[in-house]
């Protein structure tokens, strides 16, 4: 034994509990409490771990260690079972012991050599460790962060060669942090020649940590600038142009091809390993940026099914019914759900997200611990909401750097005695510049007793290509900035010199700081904008001058800038009003808004929000040795089903089959139809591709010729019983397998349907599972039923011998959800006298009775099948849960 030197154990048991018990660890060790139990060590569980209890205790290193688990009830204890206590013999490291079930056999011990942090010298007696908490990102663990672009600026140099440096005009290189591993996928930015990629390539590698991906220029126009900037961008912040034939907003497939593409190919640069020269190595995780790169998620765990998985959107995210109007709508959520986490900068565009996976995907989601969990395949997808953070140290820098003085002063000097509005904006119709000139003429007009040669507006226009691929401005970024240049010389031509236009000019933060630290009022007229750094800038840089802000309501950051005046910029009377009382304040009004603005934008620092969404994605990883991930599906639609090791789930194994099936003599096949056979709209996630096509939720689906010829197939071997178990009407299957056809086989072929009620096997005659079924609680039902389907439009009763089935897969999701509880709640409250079940499932509600169901329908005909022939072959197909 080493003296002094302490040494951590993590005990592992399972116990199924009431609600209510805990569970504790006692033993010899003071740190057990010394087989006290009122002193014993706690353990913890939780509803992901449940009945698994664990919790982590420092013991003496070496120390011969006996001890057994208690149940903690109300009012008594329960000690394990058995004269012999567990034992374990401490060592100089880190052990986990798994002891598999109260009062069972333990499973295993693993260790783990300590580092100087895990020895724990000379705690207090009954000293204990806190649990450790997995959520924290492994400090060797690198981040690989895919981006449209590079954050670096590459200028191709006249004699040969590139100039480079980082571009903190870009959200990943504001992310920069020499303390962690990051490592960043992008497009160069520029046409690169085949002969020069190596030679660059290696450069960004070593000095920037960047891993490039070289793109065609006609194809980054054609996916950067025509279907991002052009499609989707527009179409996010709520403006529909899909069918304007000749602009570049008309929809067309080449275009999504192209993005398709473009989205592989990073995907393939992000994963691939560092022994081959690539980014990706084994622990790390992966982080998207922005809707650029949507179907990486997609293509990233196709190719390796284990990597964590982070999106964030800086962009707005639109409504249900603007985002529905996209030909690849699924294509695009199922990608985004490949992820392990989803961030998004406000609830708002949180929201439309989860109202699109629910209206049209069928998905529920639930809140838990913060975070939003997306029921996935399997999978919980985490979505989190957090604005993205600001660089304050870096705005400070430049802020008080010797060149932005000198500038500021010139400024100054230009505009003395001259009260100053300063805007910064892109060049954009969102940016609602149009609105906000139309309201300060309006000013100007009826107040110019006040403001007549006194108040100027400078509004800097930003170009807006800073990812793009095109040198120039598209052409609506063009009309644009055409209405506000003619905006700004009418309005100058009535009151001359009260309207500067700065730019359009490249982005250039020194000349931005310079213009804030004079400008006496900040206004922003956005429509709809996102990521937008200029209002904190703007609050860093007014500190000594205490100036306040006029900011859209539509602005992203609008709602954490409390000490701004809100405006609604389509509202001219209302931006004119904010606009004078801000420009009136007193000193003490302007002390107090900018204090909540300044302590706000001074600590949500970049950085700080960095390490807060890389700890929700490495607490949303994958348990690579608890669960399966088979695929399901081709195209980008396709998914992975994330399913626990330990469920009735493996891969068939086909070969394995077929030699059993061979060598058995007494066969029965149990085929479920519409999951053994469906249309791929029935597989994975209801809904997925039925509701891509419009098609009704309870359609049913007739069985094509190769499943006939097939069923027909094994029905000709006498030694093969199959049966088909449908939910279906009894006309309808008898539709589907018609006595003319199936006459030969009813020997060795059986149906059902409804679930059973009905059945046909050894002859062409429907039978009955119970001869005597009480349905007098029909009427009752049905009535109800029809109350129901009148008040929610789109949803129908579906009538069957003994069932009866409330469909709203065609209703509005939310509203029809709601109305199915209330329903479920109905139904069971009038028919607790009668023997039925009410079964709520997907986009339905169904009322049956108890005594039918597939289950005993199978069970009655493998007693039949027995009594005459032993069974030495069962092959049971499908997900009949009903």
């Amino acid at each position: 034994m080493t003296s002094g030197l302490f040494t951590t154990v993590t005990f592992k048991v399972s116990a199924e509990t009431d609600f209510g018990d805990s569970i504790f660890v006692t033993g010899n060790a003071p740190t057990l409490g010394k087989w006290q139990t009122e002193t014993a060590f706690k353990l913890e569980t939780s509803a992901e771990s449940y009945p698994v209890w664990t919790g982590t205790a420092v013991l003496q290193c070496g120390f011969a260690l006996e001890y057994k688990y208690i149940i903690q009830k109300a009012g008594s204890v329960v000690w394990e079972n058995g004269p012999v206590n567990r034992s374990l013999k401490t060592s100089l490291e880190m052990m986990v012991v798994n002891d598999g079930w109260f009062n069972g056999i333990r499973e295993n011990v693993q260790t783990a050599p300590l580092t100087d942090q895990d020895i724990v010298p000379n705690p207090p007696s009954g000293a204990r460790e806190e649990k450790p908490k997995n959520s924290d990102v492994p400090a060797n663990n690198g981040v690989v962060i895919v981006a449209a672009v590079l954050p670096v600026k590459i200028d191709a140099k006249e004699g040969g060669g590139f100039d480079i440096e980082w571009d903190y005009r870009k959200a990943s290189a504001k992310l920069r942090n020499p303390k962690r591993n990051f490592k960043y996928v992008g497009w160069v930015g520029l046409p690169v020649a085949e002969a020069d990629q190596p030679a660059l390539r290696d450069r960004l590698v070593a000095e920037f940590g960047c891993y490039p991906v070289f793109l065609d220029h006609a194809v980054a126009y054609r996916v950067l600038d025509v279907f991002c900037q052009s499609i989707l961008s527009p179409l996010f912040h709520h403006i529909i142009e899909l069918a304007e034939e000749g602009s570049d907003a008309c929809w067309q497939w080449d275009h999504w091809h192209d993005y398709e593409r473009v989205n592989k190919l990073f995907s393939d640069t992000a994963l691939t390993p560092a022994a081959q020269g690539g980014a990706y190595a084994p622990g790390d995780s992966v982080w998207v940026l922005d809707f650029e790169m949507m179907l990486v998620p997609h293509y990233a765990v196709r190719k390796c099914p284990s990597v964590l998985i982070g999106f964030s959107f800086l962009s707005v995210f639109p409504s249900t019914e603007v985002f529905r109007v996209l030909p690849v709508r699924i294509e695009l959520l199922c990608a985004l759900l490949c992820s392990d986490l989803i961030s998004f900068d406000l609830f708002e565009y949180a929201r439309h997200f989860l109202h699109c996976c629910s209206r049209l995907l069928g998905l529920e989601h639930r809140s838990r611990r913060g975070l939003i969990g997306v029921d996935f395949n399997g999978r919980r997808v985490n979505v989190r909401c957090g604005l993205i953070g600001f660089d304050v140290t870096r705005t400070r820098e430049m802020r008080d750097s010797q060149e932005v003085v000198q500038l500021k002063a010139q400024i100054a000097k230009k505009f003395e005695g001259k009260t100053v509005i300063v805007s910064c904006d892109k060049i954009d119709r969102l940016s609602g510049t149009s609105l906000k000139l139309t309201a300060f003429e309006s000013l100007m007009r009826f107040s110019s007793h006040l403001w007549y040669g006194k108040l100027v507006m400078v509004q800097l226009l930003r170009r807006p290509y800073t990812i793009y691929a095109s040198k120039e401005l598209l052409a609506a970024q063009q009309k644009e900035l055409e209405q506000i240049q003619a905006l700004a010389a009418s309005i100058n031509e009535a009151f001359p010199g009260a309207v500067h236009i700065i730019g359009p000019y490249e982005e250039d933060s020194k000349l931005r700081f310079a213009y804030f630290g004079v400008g006496d009022l900040y206004l922003n007229t956005s429509v709809r904008t996102g990521l937008d750094w200029s209002p904190f800038e703007f609050v860093m840089c007014s500190e000594n001058q205490m100036a306040p802000l006029c900011v859209s309501e539509f602005l992203g950051c609008s709602r954490v800038l409390s000490g701004s005046f809100s405006i609604n910029p389509w509202n001219v009377d209302c931006v004119v009003d904010a606009v004078e009382k801000a420009l009136q304040l007193s000193p003490i009004d302007r002390q107090q808004r900018l204090k909540r603005l300044y302590q706000f934008v001074a600590n949500y620092d970049i950085d700080k929000w960095a390490k807060s969404i890389l700890t929700d994605i490495w607490a949303a990883r994958k348990d690579d040795n608890g669960t399966q991930a088979p695929g399901l599906g081709l195209g980008p639609d396709s998914r992975f089903l994330r399913l626990e090791a330990n469920c009735v789930y493996t891969h068939l194994d086909i070969p394995e089959v077929v030699e059993k099936y061979r060598r058995s003599s007494r066969r029965v096949i149990l085929l479920d139809y519409g999951s053994a056979y469906a249309p791929h709209s029935l597989v994975g996630n209801l809904m997925v591709d039925a509701r891509r096509y419009g098609a009704r939720g309870a359609t049913p689906s007739r069985p094509d010729q190769d499943f006939i010829e097939s069923i027909k197939s094994l029905a000709k071997d006498e030694r093969n019983t199959v049966f088909l178990l449908s939910s279906q009407e009894k006309g309808l299957v008898q539709e589907w397998f018609p006595k003319d056809v199936w006459e030969q086989y009813w020997a060795n072929l059986g149906v059902t349907a409804e679930n059973g009620c009905f059945y046909r096997w050894g002859k062409a005659t429907w039978e009955k599972l119970v001869q005597e079924l009480d349905l007098t609680w029909m009427a009752k039902a049905h009535k109800l039923l029809r109350m129901y389907t009148d008040r929610v439009h789109g949803t129908y009763i579906q009538e069957k011998s003994c069932s009866l089935v409330w469909h709203y897969a065609d209703c509005d999701q939310d509203w029809g959800a709601m109305q199915a509880r209330e329903l479920t709640d109905h139904l069971e409250d009038i028919l607790e006298n009668h023997e039925v079940d009410v079964i709520p499932g997907q986009c339905r509600v169904e009322v049956r009775p108890r005594s039918i169901n597939k289950g005993v329908a199978v069970e009655l005909l493998l007693r039949a099948i027995e009594q005459k022939k032993p069974v030495d072959f069962v092959l049971c197909v499908g997900g009949g849960v009903s």
